[in-house]
């Protein structure tokens, strides 16, 4: 018999990053089931969807996972909750038919008004499933109702014409959700623009390009692109590709298998097989060594990977790609492939720096305000004069800057309203060398530049291509110079 847990995701299960499971991933560990279902009335929480994907891919690897969409703009409004519950239901049920299946539904996660829905629903037999509930304190537990005086609930059909009206009402909100990304925060003529390019790349299965400074939001646009596609079933995978080694990128990327070199204790699926289905967010895509590049070229002109170790398998990925570098300025300086350029860059999304955004720094101000009011549950808000000096500051670090400035103002105040003195402006210093001559004096020609030459060969293991980027020269002014000192001996061949 096929088991199906069918669970609405809420906020006590988002915090699979911090090391904490939650409700689902406590019921997967007690009952056995075949299907989980995720429902979501916010596409917001698709993102922690996706992490309890990835959980199960490792822990539940017979598991299938699959999300239902749930919309309601209001939560703990019966009347657009429970007819986008009904529908869902019947959703899965279509899918999953009725015959050799058993169905339970989670009543802990969501909202109450959510928990109260699914008694209604069950009770009310639109869906012969079992109720289960879970708690730290209790675990597991299954809801029957059994108690000689709980109520008959009626049918659905007593209610058929509040829900035709309902139902309706609840269509043009769920196409007002789609239309809104409540994550990418402005209103400013270039972030409307960037809603707009997500709203129609969304609908294809092609490469993005993101390009912005540092801290402008990549990542969140990259989340919404995943979470607004086809492929929102499927897991969405960061990664920083500046942080990986020369040494461990295939490993990495492609993943390896028990025993295949010093080290490898265990079978390890990387970014491209964890991405599988779904999405691989590549940021600092321009920060890839030339060897890197060429290894990732092969991967996406092929679609298969091959494991360190292992055999060659095909993967369906779709890459969206980031940096904060220019990448045409890198092709033709030699450091970035073109081929990889045109295979990754085929369509570009642009985001504006935060000083070029005007009153989109208080809309986002007031927000990280709002939000950490909330956790503290000390609410406070900024004086006139406070976001006059927000809005005059330029912000190098841009929007991430800006939340922890926010961060900073809300610990500084000790009072509710955060004045201007409360604001503390972080600009990076720039740095400052003490440069020491000895008095005999330096020879630039036979000791400095060479030295430095050097240095920047064994950094990139001789690739004179990544050693020119690194000195900010050209390749072909990199190499004319390098052929000129080692013709004076001033470097060895």
């Amino acid at each position: 018999m096929k088991k199906i847990l069918i669970t609405f995701i809420g906020n006590n299960d988002c915090y699979l990053r911090e090391g904490k499971e939650g409700t689902i991933i406590r019921i997967l560990k007690e009952r056995a089931c075949d299907f989980l279902y995720i429902l979501y009335n916010d596409t917001r929480y698709l993102e922690f969807a996706s992490d309890i994907l990835l959980y199960c891919k490792k822990k539940f690897p017979k598991l299938t996972v699959r999300y239902q969409e749930a919309k309601a703009l209001n939560p703990i409004d019966y009347n657009l909750v429970y007819p986008s519950m009904v529908s869902a239901v019947k959703s899965i049920l279509k899918e999953e038919g009725t015959e050799d299946v058993e169905y339970t539904v989670s009543l802990t996660s969501g909202t109450p008004t959510m928990h109260s829905c699914w008694i209604l629903i069950v009770m009310g037999g639109i869906i012969d499933a079992k109720m289960t509930q879970a708690s730290q304190q209790s675990g597991v537990q299954d809801v029957d109702f059994s108690l000689d005086d709980f109520p008959q609930i009626g049918s659905e059909k007593k209610t058929k014409i509040e829900l035709a009206k309902t139902s309706r009402e609840n269509t043009l909100l769920r196409r007002q959700l789609l239309d809104s990304y409540s994550s990418l925060i402005g209103d400013h003529e270039s972030i409307v623009q960037v809603k707009h390019q997500i709203d129609n790349l969304a609908k294809y299965d092609i490469p993005v390009f993101i390009g912005g400074e540092s801290g402008t939001g990549k990542e969140i646009v990259s989340r919404l692109l995943h979470f607004n596609s086809s492929r929102k079933e499927g897991p969405f995978v960061a990664v920083n590709c500046g942080s990986v080694s020369v040494n461990l990128f295939e490993s990495e990327f492609f993943g390896h298998k028990k025993g295949s070199f010093t080290g490898a204790i265990a079978d390890h699926e990387g970014y491209f097989s964890q991405a599988d289905r779904g999405t691989l967010f590549m940021d600092e895509v321009g920060d890839l060594p030339l060897p890197m590049q060429v290894k990732l070229l092969r991967v996406l002109e092929e679609g298969t990977i091959q494991p360190v170790g292992g055999k060659t398998k095909r993967v369906n990925v779709r890459i969206v790609a980031a940096s904060n570098k220019d990448l045409n300025r890198l092709v033709q300086e030699g450091s970035f492939r073109e081929d990889l350029f045109y295979r990754i860059v085929q369509v570009q999304i642009h985001l504006s720096p935060l000083r070029d955004r005007g009153s989109d720094i208080l809309l986002l101000a007031r927000h990280f305000l709002s939000d950490f009011s909330a956790k503290n549950r000390i609410d406070k808000r900024f004086s006139t004069s406070a976001e006059s000096k927000l809005l005059a500051y330029h912000y190098p670090g841009n929007v991430r800057q800006l939340q922890n400035m926010v961060k900073q103002s809300y610990i500084h105040s000790q009072t509710e309203l955060i004045h201007d003195n409360d604001i503390v402006l972080t600009d990076t210093p720039a740095p400052c060398y003490i440069i020491e001559i000895p008095r005999e004096g330096i020879d630039l020609d036979n000791d400095i530049i060479p030295a430095y030459y050097h240095a920047a060969l064994k950094m990139t293991n001789d690739n004179a291509s990544e050693a020119a980027r690194i000195l900010g020269l050209k390749p072909h002014t990199f190499r004319a110079r390098l052929k000129s000192l080692k013709d004076k001996q001033y470097l060895k061949n």
